[in-house]
């Protein structure tokens, strides 16, 4: 039995073996199968995003830094080049807890995207967003302003590939992002010029990198990859945090108890709270004030989520919903859902009706009218996104062919990010660091914070890490 199980480790082992240099062939052959690009001047790329780069570059086995990196944007930003980014910045920094995801939404140009920029981002609070619109620059300045007033990320703008003479896209390229860059303090990943480049040393037209005109195919997210890839280098010779988006405090240096209370001062939106859970028994509740009321009286906190259903179907193409829903009313931590009673193509005067499971029954409406819930809650803007309205059921049926019919249902959430009371997960960390997130998405002003400990038996608090956005401080 012995002598079996120990075939079965080699075979195993074997496999494994097999699997790994299968793997590290491909993943080199993707390095190699295309010229590589002969880059630019990068030497001031990084100047604005540095703070990301060294949470990555600091990372230990001891202290993994969770760095949360958002791809934002539309089709382009959707492709395949982004999963190479993203492996090659776990093969630079593996000490580093990355967690990389992609939101980009195709056919969202920017008079789409700064509606739902909110929603997105602002509650994902990345630690950086590549961000790559097609669109006109007041929305595109719209997004950036979101961005850079309701979270702490950097920012690292990234320019349109070249599929051909484009005066718009010169413009965009070479005037509207770098002015808009140097505004909200940017970083611009030059991706036109060294494309052009490319083509030109390699005796390629624009098309041997595309598959249908615009969207790249597998050479052109190759290229697009090895073009993004050096804006993931650490530079001692930045400032790691030039305009103080993260400020930590140390207990016991910085701020402390006073018998069972600390209070301090703080310039920011976000609160983490840094721990280290009790080993041997459960630890006691804390309770969380901010300038003398519970975190979750702060509207900013609450966000909702994307339209979904329970059919697998993606929104907003496979799922046609709206694409934004504003209030007048405070939220609250419910989930809604939107019925369509009335539902026929071209879609442009779908009736619907929409309840809460906290708020109950709150109105029907049509999607030709602005739409205002009984509590103020949901209020909709008349009309397909297309025409500037807050819908994206026309644009849908007419793009894809989407249909929906009477009794079709989506539903979404409102939620709080904060807690009112800390209640410490029991450890399961071998007694390493834990975070939690006090509140996120208060006014980025001046703020009292109180913790009060409830009971003798509190986890060892090591930090208190503030977050301060950069715009409208």
């Amino acid at each position: 039995m012995g002598r079996n199980h120990l075939y079965i480790d080699k075979a195993f082992f074997y496999r494994l073996l097999l699997y790994i240099t299968l793997l590290a062939s491909y993943l080199n052959s993707y390095s190699q199968s295309h010229p590589l690009p002969v880059l630019p001047d990068t030497s001031k790329l990084g100047l604005y995003t540095s703070r990301t780069m060294n949470l990555l570059h600091f990372s230990s086995p001891d202290k993994k830094n969770e760095v949360r990196i958002l791809v934002y944007g539309q089709s382009i930003s959707e492709q395949e080049w982004w999963l190479e980014v993203r492996r090659t910045v776990q093969e630079r920094f593996p000490n580093a807890h990355l967690i990389m995801e992609n939101k980009a939404i195709g056919g969202f140009s920017t008079q789409y995207l700064f509606k739902t920029v909110e929603m997105d981002v602002s509650s994902f609070y990345p630690d950086l967003v590549l961000l790559h619109i097609y669109g006109n620059s007041k929305d595109y300045e719209s997004v950036l302003n979101t961005i850079r007033s309701r979270t702490a990320s950097e920012v690292a703008i990234m320019t349109d590939h070249y599929i051909g003479e484009n005066k718009w896209s010169d413009t965009m390229c070479y005037h509207i992002l770098p002015a808009l860059a140097e505004k909200y303090k940017c970083d611009i990943v030059n991706i036109r010029d060294p494309w052009k480049a490319y083509l030109k040393d390699n005796n390629l037209e624009p098309a041997a990198l595309l598959k249908d005109g615009i969207h790249l195919n597998d050479f052109g997210n190759f290229l697009m990859a090895e073009l993004v890839k050096p804006l993931f280098y650490y530079k001692s010779s930045i400032a790691d945090d030039p305009f103080g988006l993260l400020k930590c405090y140390t207990l016991g240096s910085d701020i402390d108890f006073h018998s069972n209370t600390l209070s301090m001062h703080l310039e920011g939106n976000r609160a983490d709270l840094v721990y280290i859970p009790l080993l041997s028994r459960s630890s006691d509740s804390m309770r969380i004030m901010l300038d003398d009321r519970p975190p979750s009286s702060f509207q900013g906190c609450y966000y909702l989520t994307r339209p979904y259903c329970d059919r697998d179907k993606a929104w907003p193409w496979e799922l046609p919903a709206m694409i934004r829903v504003n209030h007048t009313a405070p939220w609250t931590a419910e989930e809604w859902t939107c019925v369509f009673t009335r539902a026929v193509p071209p879609y442009l005067t779908v009736r619907f009706r929409v309840s809460g499971s906290v708020t109950g029954k709150d109105g029907s409406g049509c999607v030709n009218r602005d739409f205002i819930s009984r509590s103020g809650r949901v209020i909709i803007q008349k009309g397909d996104a297309e025409d500037g309205g807050d819908w994206h059921l026309n644009r849908s049926y007419r793009v894809l062919k989407t249909t929906v019919k009477r009794g079709d249902w989506f539903k979404w959430k409102t939620f709080a990010i904060g807690t009112d009371v800390f209640a410490p997960d029991s450890d399961s960390n071998n007694g390493r660091e834990k975070r939690a997130i006090l509140f996120q998405g208060v006014p980025n002003t001046g703020h009292n914070l109180k913790i009060v400990a409830i009971g003798k038996n509190v986890p060892s608090i090591t930090m208190i890490r503030i977050y301060r956005p950069y715009w409208n401080r």
